[in-house]
C-alpha cells in the first residue's frame, strides 16, 4: 500500500511544528531559570543542547510574539511582556498571594518568621517564608531542603500522616546526633550510615544483636517520643543545633492528598519561645494551617 506524497508532508510538517513548540519551551525555561540579568545566545546553546542557529531562529520568533525581550544592551534575553501576564495570572489562580498573606499573619501574631514546606521523599523543601520584623530572628530559606527529622515541619509531616508510611523506619542518614544538632549525622553511603542500616526496626544488628540495639533505641526511642507529644499537642517542636538557639513549631495542612505533605512553622530565638508560651503559639501555627486548607496551591502541591 502506498502513502501519497502530500499525506507523507503532511505528517512531517506537524512533527517538525511540535518539535519546535518544545524546544521553544525548553528555551523559555532556560530564561526563566537564569539569572535576572538575562542570558545570551551562547549560553542558551549550551544549557538546551541546541545548535546556536536553530536558538537564534527561535529566540527571534518568540521576542516577536513577546514571550522575550532583549535587554538594554541587546545581548542578552529576558523573559517578555506576554510571559510576565502569563506569571501573574498563574500567580493569582494559584492562591499563592493568599499563602503569602496568611504566612504575614502568623509572622506578625507570633513575632517569629514563618514558613510554609513541602515533603520531598525524606526532605522538606522550603517553599516560602514571610520573615519576623524584629531585630534578632530567623531569616528563612525557601528553597533549601532539610531532613524530615531534623526540621519542625518534617516531625509534623511525620506525626499525622495517617498512611502506614508514618511508621517506617528513619529516614536513611538520621541518627541520635541529628536530633541534637539538627541535621543528618551522615551521608547515605558512608561507613556509619551502612552500619545504621545494619539494625532492623527491632534494635537487631546483622553482627551483634546487643551492641546493634543499644546503638538504634535511642534513635527510634527519640523520633517516636518527638512524634507522640506533637499528636499529643497538636503541632510539633524541634529545637536546633544549640549553637543555633532556635526553635521550630509546625502543624500539618491537610491538602487533600491520602498523605500529609504540606507542613507550616515558625521558627525562632528559644528565649523567646519559651515552653510557657508554647500552647499559645501552638494554636496560631495550628489556625494558620486550617487557613491554608483548600487553597488552590496547597491542593496543587499536596498531590505532587
Amino acid at each position: 500500500m502506498s502513502v501519497s506524497s502530500a499525506g507523507a508532508d503532511g505528517r512531517t510538517s506537524r512533527a517538525s511544528g511540535v518539535q519546535s513548540v518544545a524546544r521553544a519551551a525548553v528555551l523559555l525555561g532556560a530564561v526563566v531559570d537564569s539569572s535576572s540579568s538575562g542570558v545570551t545566545l551562547t549560553e542558551l546553546s549550551k544549557i538546551t543542547g541546541l545548535n546556536v542557529s536553530t536558538v537564534h531562529r527561535l529566540l527571534g520568533t518568540l521576542c516577536s510574539e513577546g514571550l522575550l525581550c532583549r535587554s538594554r544592551e541587546g545581548d542578552r534575553f529576558l523573559p517578555g511582556p506576554v510571559l510576565l501576564r502569563l506569571g501573574r495570572r498563574s500567580l493569582a489562580a494559584s492562591g499563592l498571594p493568599e499563602v503569602t498573606a496568611i504566612l504575614k499573619e502568623l509572622a506578625d501574631g507570633t513575632g517569629e518568621t514563618a514558613s510554609i514546606g513541602m515533603r520531598r521523599g525524606d526532605n522538606v523543601l522550603v517553599l516560602v517564608s514571610v520573615q519576623s520584623e524584629q531585630p534578632l530572628r530567623y531569616l528563612g530559606e525557601p528553597g533549601v531542603s532539610v531532613p524530615l527529622a531534623g526540621s519542625a515541619m518534617g516531625l509534623a509531616m511525620m506525626a499525622f500522616d495517617a498512611t502506614p508510611r508514618a511508621g517506617r523506619a528513619l529516614p536513611r542518614g538520621v541518627t541520635t546526633q541529628t536530633f541534637a544538632q539538627g541535621r543528618t549525622g551522615n551521608r547515605p553511603g558512608d561507613g556509619a550510615d551502612r552500619g545504621s542500616r545494619d539494625a532492623d526496626c527491632n534494635g537487631r544488628g546483622a553482627h551483634d544483636g546487643r551492641s546493634a540495639e543499644w546503638s538504634a533505641a535511642p534513635e527510634q526511642w527519640a523520633l517516636r517520643v518527638r512524634l507522640l507529644a506533637a499528636q499529643f499537642r497538636g503541632y510539633a517542636v524541634f529545637d536546633g543545633a544549640e549553637d543555633s538557639g532556635l526553635r521550630g513549631l509546625a502543624a500539618p495542612v491537610d491538602s487533600g492528598s491520602p498523605y500529609v505533605q504540606l507542613a507550616v512553622d515558625i521558627q525562632g530565638p528559644a528565649g523567646r519561645m519559651a515552653d510557657a508560651r508554647l500552647d499559645g503559639l501552638g494554636a496560631r501555627v495550628i489556625a494558620a494551617a486550617d487557613s491554608l486548607r483548600g487553597l488552590p496551591v496547597a491542593l496543587a502541591l499536596g498531590q505532587l
